[in-house]
């Protein structure tokens, strides 16, 4: 065989292969499962002093869990909005939920014998996560999703963040660095911010959510006022900083974290005006990560130059 036809199908073998690993990235919704687990060290070492890396791989596999659920059970939306690798779900759903189900069950056993205080809480996120995926909330109408409910869908997506990012290390590792007042206003601060990528994603999925008549608050209310919403709470989340801190809830570290809503802000002006991407919304949750790593290492290197650990103004 000529060379280059061995070039050639050495380059087409390579293609696929990282298609198919695009896909199944996508599919498991990587970036997703990146943040939750970042912000989990995060907030875990504001409230112990510890980096709970063990624990944030178990923050991945129920994120993990909750994700793949939604693949599966969202073939047809995600096809309208031409979410990558919905096809390779379409076609593998029942292995896929298989798969949920096995790993479900494995790791309950598993993480019971090492901490059997987080299980109470580990059912309750994977009961929202079944919540917003399958029909099984009563309504005045019948039984609805939580996905299918308006704010109820953006709402309980920020609550489970709250479950795995403040909750779980409270259990496992307690909260010796931060009262109840601190925890409080860093979760308020958490649920506004996060929201504001639910609303974003939603403007993703416009059309395909148009049309399935998922009620978004852009499909509600129109792409103008949910970005006015988006606006609202992404100043109410830096305003939710600025407050605890002249109250000396929060200390002066903590206004590190008003760089994420600004950052928010000035990633997504123009990219929605010329309409978001499954590109675009990758990049802005990796770009939530990496603020996320950002603190940790700043704070880590200020704190190894023997600088005071934090300033309350009260």
């Amino acid at each position: 065989m000529p060379v280059k036809s061995l070039l050639a199908r050495y380059k087409q073998t390579v293609e696929a292969k990282q298609g198919a690993l695009s896909e199944w990235l996508w599919i498991a919704r990587y970036h997703i499962v990146i943040v939750a687990m970042t912000a989990m060290v995060m907030f875990g070492w504001l409230l112990s002093g510890r980096y709970l890396i063990g624990l944030s791989l178990l923050v991945g596999l129920d994120w993990f869990l909750i994700n793949l659920l939604n693949r599966i059970t969202d073939v047809a939306e995600d096809t309208h909005n031409q979410v990558p690798g919905t096809a390779r779900v379409a076609a593998q759903k029942k292995g896929l939920l298989g798969l949920s189900i096995g790993l479900l069950i494995g790791s309950f056993v598993a993480t019971h014998a090492v901490w059997p205080q987080l299980t109470p809480w580990r059912v309750l996120v994977q009961l929202i996560g079944l919540a917003y995926n399958y029909k099984v909330v009563p309504t005045p109408s019948g039984l609805s999703r939580l996905k299918e409910m308006y704010f109820f869908k953006n709402f309980g997506s920020s609550v489970l963040f709250v479950l795995t990012c403040f909750v779980y290390p409270i259990q496992t590792a307690g909260h010796e660095k931060l009262g109840w007042p601190a925890i409080v206003t860093l979760a308020v601060f958490f649920v506004l911010f996060e929201t504001t990528y639910e609303i974003l994603y939603d403007f993703r999925d416009l059309e395909g959510d148009k049309l399935l008549s998922v009620p978004t608050y852009p499909v509600v209310h129109g792409p103008v006022r949910a970005e006015q919403i988006l606006v609202g709470l992404l100043a109410a989340s830096a305003l939710t900083l600025i407050v605890g801190v002249a109250m000396g809830t929060l200390g002066v570290r903590e206004l590190l974290m008003g760089a994420a809503p600004l950052g928010q802000f000035v990633f997504y002006r123009p990219r929605l005006r010329r309409g978001l991407t499954s590109a675009d919304c990758l990049w802005l949750t990796h770009l939530g990560s990496a603020q996320l790593v950002l603190f940790l290492v700043g704070t880590a290197i200020w704190q190894a130059a023997g600088l005071p650990t934090n300033i309350y103004l009260r």
